[in-house]
């Protein structure tokens, strides 16, 4: 017995991922490429990047069928070349002439942002699933728009202070940082809302101010923390009133709670944001027939990456492969794809037709993965 869309009554509609891979695995894959890399001298990272995402993307299940990365190393090498190109350009341009630095910062502002969206077109044409191909339709108009500021923050400075040295005005530039939530969310919803899978475009239902309010709660948490912890210190310093020993230490408390304060909030917020901001994206992004959930949780994700941070350094870094996989598999278990007219159905719904494939090949030729 079947129901009017030929499904059976009891077919699933919801599809969780899973990853059936293990660190063991990777750690042999990750201290090849390691080792090759060293050995050629950076030349072999391409490959390695193509082997890595191969392994990761091959090994991540979702109803009954795994993905694949189909990139080229070469291109991938080019990409690579290209970015150690331009940061040398950037580091240097200034000593050979102040004319030669200023074009130099002139041409990363006007480059990186299409570079940052052919490197986003790049890996996702080449991640495929069940033979159909993903997509990234953002154009090069909004690339502009979402990544120059960001781009000027990084590039700006260096340039300011080689054509200013000692103008305390240059500084100024980095207030732009206060506008790094705004800047964040922009890139974030550009990258999603412009997803496709085969011909099928996403579909993005929050916007820039959606995405940037877990750095509002971590601001309002980062506040109430500061106002407790300046309550604590100027009450302990008035009971400490008369008394030598106490008051000088007193005096060493600010500091003291400061630093403290400072490392468990950056510890906290951190994956705080991530996660939040991971939930919220996925879990706006849909297909026609398909709807994404993300419910990853902050304090499980926290204990996750210390255990990983602690013995990645109790190793000398050998456990770095186990702790990728560890952080790989709790992301992907936390993400669910549910189909409610079938997956089947939503799947070949979705592929691309082959005529539309023949203009890609200019994307293919420019669409070089700068690994950013």
């Amino acid at each position: 017995m079947h129901a009017p869309d030929d499904r059976p009554f009891d077919a699933p509609t919801s599809h969780g991922l899973s990853f059936s891979g293990s660190g063991a695995e990777y750690f042999r894959i990750w201290i090849v490429n390691l080792m090759l890399t060293v050995a050629t001298l950076g030349i072999y990272s391409a490959w390695a990047k193509t082997r890595r995402l191969q392994y990761f993307y091959r090994n991540t299940q979702l109803a009954g069928a795994g993905f694949d990365f189909r990139g080229d190393p070469k291109a991938i090498l080019r990409g690579r070349i290209l970015a150690v190109a331009l940061l040398a350009a950037y580091h240097y341009a200034f000593g050979f002439s102040l004319k030669v630095g200023v074009v130099t910062v002139a041409l990363l502002l006007a480059g990186l942002p299409f570079m940052m969206r052919s490197a986003l077109r790049f890996r996702l044409s080449n991640t495929v699933y069940r033979g159909l191909p993903f997509g990234f339709a953002g154009g090069i108009k909004e690339a502009y728009i979402v990544y120059f500021v960001p781009v000027a923050i990084f590039v700006l400075p260096g340039a300011l202070l080689a054509l200013m040295p000692g103008n305390p005005g240059v500084g100024a530039i980095f207030l732009l940082y206060l506008c790094w939530p705004l800047m964040h969310g922009a890139m974030k919803a550009y990258q999603h809302k412009h997803l496709m899978a085969g011909d099928q475009h996403a579909a993005f239902g929050l916007d820039t101010a959606d995405l940037a309010k877990p750095y509002v709660r971590a601001f309002l948490i980062g506040l109430g923390v500061m106002v407790v912890v300046g309550l604590s210190i100027g009450l302990s310093v008035y009971l400490a009133r008369g008394q030598k020993s106490a008051a000088a230490f007193a005096a060493f408390l600010p500091a003291i709670l400061a630093i403290v304060l400072a490392y468990l909030y950056m510890l906290l917020m951190g994956p705080y944001i991530l996660v939040r901001m991971n939930n919220l994206a996925w879990s706006a992004t849909s297909f026609p027939g398909i709807r994404i959930t993300c419910a990853m949780r902050t304090w499980p994700y926290l204990r996750l990456q210390t255990v990983n941070v602690l013995l990645t350094l109790l190793t000398f870094g050998l456990f770095r492969p186990f702790a990728v996989v560890r952080t790989w598999k709790y992301r992907v278990a936390h993400l669910s794809v549910d189909a409610p007219d079938g997956f089947e159905q939503a799947v070949l719904a979705a592929r691309r037709p082959p005529a539309a494939a023949a203009g890609d090949g200019i994307a293919d030729f420019l669409g070089v993965d700068l690994s950013w």
